[in-house]
This record gives C-alpha cells, sequence and structure tokens, in this order.
C-alpha cells in the first residue's frame, strides 16, 4: 500500500507548528517539516504567494508611476531570495554543512511565507478594527501600532532564522554569524545590482 501524500494545506499546518516550537527553541520542530525534495519545492509555492500578497497589498492607494509595478516588485523580492540561498550555498559546503542546505531553504521558506502571512493578517486586522474602535482620526496612532507588529515579527523571523540554523544545520554560534554575515553582504549586493537596472 503507497503511503498517501499531505496536501500543501496539510503541510502548512504542520509548518505553522514547526514555526512556533523553531521560535521556541525546540528541536521537534524539525519533525514537523518535509524536507525532501517535494518538500523544498511545496515550500515555494507559500512563498510566492505570500509575496504576490504582499506585493498587492502595498500596491494599494499608491499612484502608478511612484513606485516600481508590481512584476518589478516581485522581481526584486525574487532577486533577494536568490541572493541569500546563493550565499547559503557558498557557506554551508566550508562548515561542513552542506547536506543541510536542503532542510535550512525547507524552513526558511516557511519561516519567511508565515512571517508575511502573519504581517499582512495583523496589518488588515489592526487597520479595519483599530478605525472603528479609535475612530477616522487614529491614522498615526494606527500607523505606530502597524510599526511595532512589524517589528516583533521581524525580531520572531531573525530568532526562527537563528534556530534553523542552530537546529536545522548543527552550526554553533560562530558559525552562525558567519552564515548570517555572508546572507546579509549577498543582500547589499544583490541591492547594489538591482539599483542599477531600470525597473519600472
Amino acid at each position: 500500500m503507497t503511503e498517501r501524500r499531505s496536501t500543501l494545506f496539510e503541510e502548512a499546518i504542520r509548518a505553522i507548528g514547526g514555526i512556533r516550537r523553531l521560535l521556541l527553541g525546540r528541536p521537534d520542530a524539525l519533525a514537523r517539516f518535509d524536507f525532501s525534495q517535494r518538500g523544498l519545492a511545496g515550500s515555494f509555492i507559500p512563498l510566492v504567494l505570500a509575496f504576490v500578497a504582499f506585493v498587492a497589498f502595498m500596491g494599494l492607494g499608491s499612484t502608478p508611476g511612484q513606485t516600481p509595478s508590481a512584476a518589478s516588485q516581485l522581481f526584486i523580492c525574487g532577486a533577494l531570495v536568490s541572493a541569500r540561498f546563493v550565499a547559503l550555498r557558498l557557506v554551508l559546503p566550508r562548515l561542513d554543512a552542506l547536506h543541510a542546505f536542503r532542510p535550512v531553504l525547507t524552513a526558511s521558506n516557511w519561516s519567511n511565507a508565515i512571517a508575511l502571512a502573519a504581517i499582512l493578517l495583523a496589518t488588515l486586522v489592526v487597520a479595519f478594527v483599530g478605525a472603528l474602535i479609535l475612530g477616522p482620526d487614529s491614522g498615526s496612532t494606527l500607523v505606530n501600532i502597524v510599526l511595532v507588529i512589524w517589528g516583533a515579527l521581524a525580531l520572531a523571523t531573525f530568532t526562527v532564522e537563528i534556530n534553523i540554523l542552530r537546529l536545522v544545520a548543527g552550526l554553533r554560534g560562530g558559525e552562525i554569524v558567519m552564515v548570517l554575515a555572508a546572507q546579509v553582504f549577498a543582500l547589499i549586493l544583490a541591492i547594489f545590482i538591482l539599483a542599477q537596472l531600470p525597473l519600472r
């Protein structure tokens, strides 16, 4: 009898549990992810959907021409994610941790997809519920609340990424710093290159 493959929704539910456990630094988080080739491919679907939703949300109310087009924004997101992955691929072999490349990518994809979804959901809830409770003149207060939530979610995501490197890849403190530094350098280089392109 062949084993039934889990659906993307089931994988998402399990990944949410895994991310929560990673945030708490629990080693049992690893059992919540599918680190197979299929699991890696499946982890890109929610990441792409999250980027599309985020770009669409950020485009609400913006005047055409003031910001890059949605296609350009998605290209930028893809380029930055790719830069992180290239940095990982170059650094992990030097730490004898190339075997962790696929698991790290899988967990990181889910982490970023869930973080973007949480940012969108929290922003919408604060915007609508806050406006109903505080009234139409509460714009600056709501913006401050949203920024605090974004900061908290960014800190949580950073913690998860560190625990991915620690628990999934088995890296130690100095090695984690090296990997994070490589990714930051790759992002800065990618941003510099993107700034030279005529994106509209």
